[in-house]
């Protein structure tokens, strides 16, 4: 009876435990899974964040592109007209304006193919030593030293 009563002790607690145990581990479960949910909130929270702010980096940029109202108001005061935000599109006529070759006495410098034939033997391809030194002894021609 002595071994039966301590059989009797032994799975009384092992059963409070066992009971202790499972309340707790469902305690634990219920806080994971509110951690989770946290989480996903705190994700959704950040991707908002995110949309506002890209939204508000969109406005700030509009606001600098339009005139403020203090602007607009002394230029009203002064008679003066008031000036667009941002320059129209040139039209056909304008954007015949003049250019950097215009102005330049230079030709260019690289030309495309058959433009001119005042460069001589510069537009013929380039040939081996040998085959330049034939050429230029066919043309007898008296070169003329630049550093001279």
């Amino acid at each position: 009876m002595r071994q039966f009563s301590i059989l009797l002790v032994f799975a009384v607690a092992f059963g409070g435990a066992a009971v202790l145990y499972e309340q707790e581990s469902r305690k634990v479960k219920g806080v994971l899974s509110q951690i989770t949910d946290l989480q996903a909130k705190v994700g959704d929270m950040q991707a908002e964040i995110n949309r506002l702010n890209a939204e508000l980096e969109a406005v700030k940029l509009a606001e600098r592109r339009r005139p403020n109202l203090n602007g607009i108001a002394s230029q009203v005061l002064k008679n003066e007209p008031i000036a667009p935000v941002s320059k129209p599109a040139p039209t056909r006529s304008e954007r015949r304006g003049l250019v950097v070759g215009d102005v330049t006495s230079a030709a260019p410098a690289i030309r495309g193919r058959g433009e001119s034939a005042e460069d001589g033997e510069w537009a013929k391809p380039t040939v081996d030593a040998e085959a330049y030194e034939a050429q230029s002894a066919d043309s007898d021609a008296a070169v003329n030293d630049p550093y001279q």
